[in-house]
């Protein structure tokens, strides 16, 4: 079953337009983390893009975990190569990019942030509870926050291949504590 089945007419595009709304809410939110984090007198964390996109892949992939429907990571991560971003929003290239792919495999995401994305997804504000929000558009959602993330440290086909990694590992790219 593909997440988004019938991309030209009205109904994928209103799922494409959710999709949207809700990665944009959370990737807002967290950025207001991260610009809280950044504040005199608070900690002086500084989450690169990078290391929020590994996060918000593990949110997804605890919630994949959770659900027990398997065929979402083959499209979760179909989805990673697939949705539509601005190249605008493409992000610095870099010198060593199979280091940097080496990195975000490996990386382990401060618990303080991932409990922080828990808090956001849990939060009716950004995924309104009563307004009939699939697993599949949260889901989705989360690719697309990832990938504005990610942008952040490479150029967009790296992001795209580090978030296609990060969710077709599944519990296997969780790191271990």
């Amino acid at each position: 079953m593909s997440l988004i089945s019938k991309p030209f007419d009205d109904s994928g595009v209103e799922l494409v337009d959710r999709i949207a709304l809700f990665g944009s809410a959370i990737s807002a939110r967290v950025e207001q983390l991260r610009t809280a984090s950044r504040r005199p007198g608070l900690s002086d964390v500084n989450y690169p893009g990078l290391e929020i996109g590994m996060a918000l892949c593990d949110a997804l992939n605890q919630i994949i975990g959770a659900t027990r429907q398997e065929t979402y990571r083959s499209e979760c991560a179909r989805a990673a190569s697939t949705l539509f971003l601005e190249a605008a929003m493409d992000g610095a290239l870099c010198e060593d990019q199979d280091l940097l792919m080496a990195t975000a495999a490996s990386m382990s995401p401060d618990p303080v942030l991932k409990d922080a994305i828990a808090d956001i997804l849990r939060d009716p504000e950004v995924l309104p509870a009563d307004d009939g929000v699939t697993t599949q558009t949260v889901l989705l959602a989360l690719v697309w926050s990832a990938l504005v993330f990610a942008m952040e440290s490479m150029p967009l086909p790296a992001a795209r291949q580090c978030v296609r990694h990060r969710i077709s590992g599944g519990a296997s790219a969780l790191p271990r504590h």
